[in-house]
């Protein structure tokens, strides 16, 4: 999940089991993208163990060497988030929190601003640590997660909204009062 990312990947602790989420987790990365990786059998990740029915699971001696080397990938190839990208985070998330505050909702709408949000998450989860991926990383956290439930969405939505302050002054971008009405 994009939240668990603040914390460094090298500070986790080994399980005997991991899921998906126990390996976003390690990475730092989001489920959507560990899930992608594994749906394309892509960046070498290891076969499961075995499947329940909550999903694929890995015993650690499995999973971790592959965790490890992925850290070491990333600590070295992980791009920085492009300021244009963090800015589109936080117009999507200012709309989302608008038809939020709708009543009667507009759940057409409201799906739409959810999910062209989270088409981002990939995106800013593939970049590097740096102050403008910490930074939209927390602002874009309440709208992580596989089919998160929607129960709670608009606080966890409306209390990130000081974030987009953050996320605008790390990229670069320079307000300026014009004088003008909006």
């Amino acid at each position: 999940m994009i939240a668990s990312m603040g914390r460094p990947a090298a500070t986790q602790p080994r399980r005997a089991f991991y899921g998906i989420a126990e390996i976003a987790d390690a990475l730092g990365l989001s489920r959507q993208l560990v899930t992608v990786w594994r749906r394309r059998r892509s960046h070498g990740l290891p076969e499961p163990d075995a499947e329940l029915s909550s999903g694929p699971i890995w015993q650690g001696e499995t999973i971790e060497p592959w965790i490890d080397d992925v850290r070491g990938q990333r600590d070295h190839s992980a791009p920085p988030l492009d300021a244009a990208v963090a800015l589109r985070a936080c117009r999507r998330m200012l709309r989302l929190a608008a038809l939020l505050l709708e009543q009667p909702p507009r759940l057409r709408l409201l799906s739409q601003a959810l999910g062209e949000l989270r088409e981002l998450l990939p995106t800013i989860a593939a970049s590097s640590e740096d102050e403008l991926g910490r930074a939209v990383r927390a602002l874009v956290a309440p709208v992580d997660g596989d089919g998160a439930p929607t129960s709670g969405l608009r606080h966890r939505v409306l209390a990130a909204l000081p974030m987009v302050s953050e996320v605008v002054r790390v990229s670069g971008e320079s307000f300026s009062d014009t004088g003008g009405a909006d």
